[in-house]
């Protein structure tokens, strides 16, 4: 499948895609959650933590909770408190996705993927269980090949999933929106196309940039 990278069309073999801002409307969602689990015992500190939540999308929620704990509040968790707090995080967190959108574009382009032949993984930050729940509830799920969630961190699984696949690293294309979805696809050589959302921008080089998933095609319909 040709696809339109760095202002040429390059074939392209294997899709990967971030889930939430990428394939689904969940950012606001997302971002409402974190705010809202905060501890009240520690709001004075909520927009320290939400600075480095929106610097910080595409990592997993046990690594930004952590660093609230460690990090700015400067204490020391153990495992099982902060399992507790996670799960307390995902309590709030699930509800508040279970009813999301494709983005624009989004689904159109994965079916004109799957017409292909181009195999679909999706790669996120979010837990197994709930990025699987999240992508039934809005029948998503059938439209991918593989889901893959949370842990391990981004680069480790799409460095497996490329050897799995055994398709080679430029003819691979990481779909995110956060700067860890482009270290991700830097880590390995795949192409990084951003398709920006309400998380901060990536610092590092971005190639090519998209307001619609179909940009890419060579044939485009909007």
């Amino acid at each position: 499948m040709d696809l339109l990278l760095e202002g040429s069309l390059k074939p392209i073999d294997l899709l990967v895609f971030d889930c939430d801002g990428v394939l689904l409307e969940t950012m606001a969602a997302k971002i409402e959650a974190f705010r809202q689990w905060v501890p009240q015992a520690h709001i004075a500190w909520r927009d320290a933590f939400m600075e480095v939540v929106m610097a910080g999308f595409g990592k997993a929620r046990t690594h930004h909770i952590r660093c609230f704990y460690e990090e700015i509040l400067g204490e020391t968790v153990s495992e099982a408190f902060l399992s507790e707090e996670v799960e307390r995080f995902a309590d709030i967190c699930e509800p508040l996705c279970a009813t999301a959108a494709w983005r624009i574009g989004s689904r159109e382009f994965v079916l004109a993927c799957r017409q292909a032949g181009i195999p679909r993984y999706v790669l996120s930050g979010t837990p197994q269980q709930p990025l699987e729940a999240m992508l039934s509830s809005t029948g998503a799920a059938g439209l991918f090949d593989v889901i893959i969630g949370s842990p391990p961190a981004k680069p480790e699984s799409l460095t497996r999933i490329l050897a799995e696949t055994g398709v080679p690293a430029h003819r691979c294309v990481f779909v995110g929106d956060a700067e860890a979805d482009r270290v991700a696809a830097e880590h390995v050589g795949a192409h990084f196309v951003y398709f920006p959302s309400e998380a901060n921008r990536p610092t590092g080089p971005i190639s090519t940039e998209v307001s619609d998933l179909r940009q890419l095609l060579d044939v485009i319909t909007l």
